[in-house]
């Protein structure tokens, strides 16, 4: 190249100096394309490495010597299809009768809610409120009508669940083992997952996530998260902290709120949950688009106070909650770096640099690595969660969900464009999409 020369000094052309402008600009978004690739890789490489303890056990819980007293609340609007079946569950629990009690809050019931919670023996709430509907609304109604000073903890469940005979008992035991344990969360299995490619895919997700994520942090000694059903808090804790939750994601809110105060969530392997899962994808897309609003939320509001605890702290807990409440970030960010190297490798190979890579194998590798490698991966991962979640679950080898590795993917994809969506729904903290349950079936046909 040779610039004109204007009294002795070379001067670039307005045609050189736009191509070296754009030459910096390309490089510079390489550098940032390549610095959040590798940042994703660290993450991922925690989190495989907190994952592997899900491979491990928590320790066998002796009998407590004493029964703790429970307040069970129980959040409903319109279920008489199928909270009769939660009653009898609770009412059959492995546990002294008068060491619990159980609340369903009926939200605005036009139904015949009330009539089954009061058949089965339980109190029944009636709560009437048009203007703030919800769950978020109606838990915190309901621990102004329930007495909670009488108790050690309250327990929570949704109307579509089941519960294991055990659960109080197990989780009796477990706040007896571990004294300092503010929040429990149980274990969260699926009632109906073998309805139809959708419940099985829901379920696959959550057999592998209570395993290599929520056992595998609590044996870390990392704080789980409340999963909004199947746990226990204390009524200290609820008096410390209270529940005046604002997000569409209650529990992810009160988790964070919990390990900012200092504390955390454990998790109790031993005691069991059944909960519905959606077989119609858009009501599906819907509960998952709320769960994603209220994720975004939190995070805008409490990401930056938990990463400014660890730098305080040097605590791994605060960092590792930065992350989780990071995770629908994170996802839209590996998506978007995925289409932008496809566009990164099209611009660079064949309008750039077009006579660098012709007749080398570069261009053709670079379109295999941004295109294959990615699909591969997700493949790869769903088979390992359709063998490994299944057989930890039932604890023996088995291959019963390999068949449905590609719907479980296809259920991966359809997470993508609520991703994105949610994200600017996320202002929007009140306006809440039931999601509606229709299997009232028994523990006893969930546990065999």
């Amino acid at each position: 190249m040779r610039w004109p020369v204007r009294g002795g000094t070379p001067v670039m052309e307005h045609s050189e100096i736009f191509y070296y402008v754009i030459w910096i600009a390309w490089w510079i978004v390489q550098f940032i394309l390549y610095l959040l690739i590798f940042l994703l890789t660290v993450d991922g490489i925690y989190q495989i490495i907190v994952s592997l303890k899900g491979f491990g056990q928590q320790a066998a819980m002796p009998s407590a010597k004493r029964f703790r007293r429970f307040a069970v609340l129980v959040p409903a609007h319109n279920e008489e299809k199928v909270i009769g079946p939660l009653m009898t569950s609770l009412a059959e629990q492995n546990y002294p009768k008068n060491c619990y009690k159980v609340f369903a809050s009926c939200d605005n019931c036009s139904d015949g809610t009330v009539d089954v919670v009061r058949a089965s023996g339980a109190t029944a709430l009636e709560r009437h409120d048009l203007e703030h509907n919800g769950k978020t609304w109606n838990v915190r109604w309901a621990l102004t009508q329930i007495p909670l000073a009488e108790y050690d903890a309250l327990v929570m469940f949704d109307a579509d669940n089941l519960a294991d005979e055990n659960f109080l008992m197990y989780m009796n035991d477990y706040m007896e083992l571990h004294p300092e344990a503010e929040a429990i969360q149980g274990v969260l299995d699926v009632k109906n997952p073998d309805d139809n490619w959708l419940t099985r895919s829901y379920a696959l997700a959550y057999w592998f996530s209570n395993r290599f994520w929520q056992l595998a942090r609590g044996l870390w000694g990392l704080s789980c998260t409340l999963g909004g059903t199947g746990l226990v808090i204390r009524a200290a804790t609820l008096e410390r902290i209270g529940w005046n939750l604002e997000s569409l994601t209650e529990d992810l809110e009160m988790s964070t709120r919990l390990i900012l105060s200092g504390s955390r969530v454990h998790w109790n392997n031993a005691a069991v949950i059944y909960d519905e899962k959606p077989q119609d994808l858009k009501i599906s897309v819907k509960q998952r688009t709320r769960w994603m609003q209220g994720h975004y939320w939190v995070f805008w509001h409490y990401g930056r106070d938990s990463l400014r605890a660890f730098f305080a702290t040097g605590r791994l807990q605060y960092l590792d909650l930065f992350l989780y409440l990071l995770a629908p970030v994170k996802s839209c960010l590996g998506i978007i770096i995925l289409f932008a190297g496809m566009a990164y490798t099209l611009v660079n190979n064949l309008i750039l640099f077009p006579t660098m890579s012709k007749g080398t194998p570069h261009d053709t590798a670079s379109w295999l690595w941004f295109f294959a490698f990615p699909i591969v991966s997700m493949i790869v991962f769903c088979v390992i969660c359709a063998i490994i979640g299944p057989s930890m679950r039932e604890k023996k080898f088995t291959l019963r969900y390999v068949k449905d590795t590609f719907a479980y993917f296809w259920f991966g994809l359809t997470w993508i464009p609520l991703l994105f969506r949610a994200a600017f729904l996320a202002k929007d903290q009140s306006t809440w999409v039931k999601t509606e349950h229709t299997r009232g079936i028994s523990v006893s046909d969930v546990s065999k």
